[in-house]
């Protein structure tokens, strides 16, 4: 007589049972495998860092009221000044470099993220300006980019910068 408990085969004669293939156990080969893969590329530099600057410049008349380029910029005498500005790279609303080299009129951030990231430049001036624009300082002729938007006070401005933009601006500030 069979114990209670002791298993028997009821299918058809001949025929084994056969395994389904669980997957469930992948997960314990994908993640380490992906952080091997995110350690190499971040040892090798796919998170590329770069150097920005940003040099103020001002202008002795105001812009038209159309976006201007840079010839106009020009014969509204746009200079390099320092205008007692404070300048902030931003990467995803947080400052990328807290202590850029500056002399008043360039700002020199290093170790800004060039890939995978959202960047960003805040500009505040010590008085109220009319209109501030980014401009790409490398190509030929300077290519201005957007106006920035400002406060109610005309103070502090701000504009988010594209992945394709250059690595050099300038801040043009007109009355």
């Amino acid at each position: 007589m069979k114990a209670w408990h002791e298993a028997t085969w009821v299918g058809p004669e001949g025929e084994t049972p056969r395994r389904r293939f669980r997957w469930g156990w992948l997960w314990l080969l994908i993640i380490p495998a992906a952080l091997v893969a995110f350690s190499i590329a971040r040892f090798n530099g796919f998170w590329q860092y770069t150097e920005m600057s940003v040099t103020t410049l001002q202008c002795e008349q105001a812009l038209s009221e159309t976006e201007p380029t840079w010839a106009q910029m020009e014969a509204a005498g746009c200079s390099p000044t320092s205008l007692g500005a404070d300048v902030v790279i931003l990467d995803g609303g947080q400052p990328a470099d807290s202590e850029p080299e500056t002399d008043g009129t360039t700002w020199t951030f290093e170790r800004v993220p060039s890939a995978f990231s959202t960047l960003g430049i805040n500009v505040t001036l010590p008085e109220s300006a009319g209109r501030v624009h980014t401009v790409n300082a490398e190509a030929e002729p300077p290519e201005v980019l957007n106006e920035m938007n400002g406060d109610a006070q005309r103070r502090t401005f701000s504009e988010r910068l594209l992945q394709g933009d250059s690595t050099t601006f300038y801040v043009v500030v007109s009355p």
